[in-house]
């Protein structure tokens, strides 16, 4: 709207498009309940408390008596691609929870690739309902290339590049935070060319003192990986705004909430953020979730909405346009039932109604991707099952085997002695000890990383997957060469996913082809695929809450302790290739 026209809606003179009549709005400006009506023209609110004069003849009079009008929520950090599904897939889910704003920190396709896909992805996200509020990844690749390499690279000049683009508003999550405090020229050169932007989000866990002192001075400004109470009271009495977390893997927001509310701190810098969420999760809840868990811990239902709405909006400087219901801001609204539930009933965004009853009652268009997306699994070598053969000149080898355990990226370095048949090392399903391997998939090297692992407990079968954090290589599990082989085989046809197979059949499978990281297909297809191959792995004896998720974080060479990447196997503590077999 024109300014000239805003003010004559505001002044009635200009008649509103929809009133909301007869409930009350949760005001977060002021921490209190306030009986008034609002009054929208076209996307903006231009007039709330007594807007008998905004009704004309062609207005919408909407009648929320007994409900509660909120300000649209805020996910404060959100990586889409964890979901498995594309930003408008993400939209089509989260709209319905109330939430209208995500943050979102593209890190994952950026590995993949690089800049030129994320400008491709902010063409999406700008015609959608949802306010997406891109960050910049700060740390692609996540490792030393030497260790393993990613599709795409973000240096300093990419920074450059992309900070002018519409929707950037700043540096996403800074993960080397050693680099910040040992003056890495690299990691200061990308601070220094994001300090005109709106925010550097953080990611410093167990960061404390002098150490978090400096890490903030360095312009970071927020955390989402605190990892006790104790610590994110640290971080918001030193100015941070911390981040309470409550995804699909990691859990923190009653943690750190309670000594929050134990000391009556205030809440002016706590946002709420899913960081990871399964699609499943997301059918079900999103930040509404989170609202209802902080009134449970004790946190003031006015306080609680103002962490998903008002707060978020302030830490982006966007607050004279979102988080919160005044005139001048953009109508996006949630229309509540129940204030301590967080029973959302209507989302308008924009000010169009686009959910009634927690379902989506807008089309949102289909995105068509381009071939910077598509079309990145680029294997070159012919996959056979010697391509997995790990060779051996006596009659039994000692090996490195990685040992993961249930709902932990963090691994240990284990042995096992197995047979050599053939001159090929056998892995061992009896003793839980399965193969390995990493194909490189972005440049067509041919490198493949070889070793084992224990802990997926598959007596037979294989299972394969291009989401691999965070170089998203193809990695694949098995009891057998053969099935490795012919589910890798089957990766590379779909041009990126997930699969199951087993005695020379695919069992399952969940096409991944935009990246390799999300699927193209609606969100309830998605799911229904996910469940498909969650089932399949674990007919195959797998007794892992989610054997993808611990698959996709084993090339993940920055946490400890024994990794693969398409390199080999990687000592993480001493940062370097290390043999498989010891003797």
């Amino acid at each position: 709207m024109r300014l000239e026209d805003v003010i004559r809606a505001a002044l009635g003179e200009l008649k509103a498009d929809v009133v909301f009549s007869g409930g009350e709005i949760i005001n977060v400006f002021t921490g209190e309940i306030e009986k008034a009506d609002v009054a929208v023209k076209d996307d903006t609110i231009v007039c709330v408390g007594d807007v008998k004069g905004h009704v004309g003849a062609n207005t919408k009079v909407l009648d929320v008596s007994g409900m509660y009008l909120s300000p649209g929520f805020f996910d404060a950090h959100i990586h889409v691609e964890s979901s498995q599904i594309t930003p408008t897939e993400f939209a089509r889910l989260c709209l319905p929870h109330g939430t209208t704003s995500v943050v979102w920190d593209p890190h994952e396709i950026a590995n993949v690739t690089g800049v030129d896909g994320l400008i491709e992805f902010l063409r999406e996200v700008r015609g959608l309902p949802v306010n997406f509020f891109v960050v910049i990844p700060s740390c692609v690749p996540a490792s030393d290339p030497k260790l393993g390499e990613a599709g795409g690279r973000i240096d300093v000049e990419d920074i450059e590049r992309l900070k002018g683009e519409e929707g950037i508003v700043g540096l996403a999550e800074m993960m080397n935070f050693p680099g910040v405090l040992g003056l890495d020229p690299s990691v200061v050169a990308k601070l220094k060319a994001s300090r005109e932007m709106r925010v550097i989000d953080g990611h410093c866990p167990g960061l404390s003192g002098r150490e978090l002192c400096a890490y903030i001075a360095a312009g970071v400004r927020s955390d989402h990986e605190s990892v006790s109470g104790e610590e994110g009271v640290e971080k918001l009495r030193r100015g941070m705004f911390l981040m309470l977390r409550e995804g699909t893997a990691s859990k923190n927001l009653s943690e750190l909430l309670r000594p929050i509310v134990r000391l009556g701190l205030d809440t002016r810098n706590c946002l709420l953020a899913c960081d990871d969420i399964s699609p499943e999760e997301l059918v079900e809840r999103h930040v509404d979730l989170l609202i209802r868990m902080s009134i449970e811990e004790g946190v003031d239902p006015v306080k609680a909405y103002q962490m998903a709405t008002l707060n978020p909006a302030t830490y982006l400087g966007v607050d004279m346009v979102l988080g919160g219901l005044a005139p001048g801001r953009r109508a996006d609204i949630a229309v509540i039932r129940d204030l301590e539930k967080v029973t959302v009933e209507k989302v308008f965004a924009r000010g169009v109604m686009v959910a009634d009853g927690r379902k989506l009652i807008v089309e949102l268009n289909r995105f068509s991707y381009s071939d910077k997306v598509r079309g990145r699994v680029r294997v070159t070598q012919k996959i056979e099952p010697e391509l997995f053969a790990v060779r051996h000149d006596r009659s039994s080898a000692v090996v490195r085997v990685i040992g993961v355990k249930e709902r932990s990226i963090v691994t240990r370095e284990e042995e096992a002695e197995l047979k050599v048949i053939g001159g090929v090392v056998e892995p061992n399903p009896a003793d839980d000890v399965l193969q390995v391997a990493v194909l490189e998939r972005h440049k067509g090297t041919g490198e493949v990383g070889l070793g084992f692992v224990r802990g997926f407990g598959i007596s037979s079968g294989s299972l394969a997957s291009t989401v691999a954090h965070d170089s998203h290589n193809l990695v694949v599990v098995g009891a057998s060469r053969i099935d490795m082989a012919l589910a890798a085989r089957e990766i590379v046809r779909m041009q990126g996913g997930m699969v199951v197979a087993d005695k020379g059949k695919v069992l399952a499978s969940l096409p991944l082809e935009v990246a390799g990281l999300m699927s193209a297909e609606d969100a309830n297809v998605v799911i229904e695929k996910r469940r498909g191959i969650l089932e399949a792995v674990r007919g195959l004896g797998c007794t892992l809450h989610d054997p993808f998720m611990t698959l996709s974080f084993i090339s993940l060479p920055v946490i400890p302790f024994l990794k693969i990447t398409e390199k080999g196997l990687v000592d993480v503590i001493a940062q370097k290739i290390v043999k498989v077999v010891k003797n």
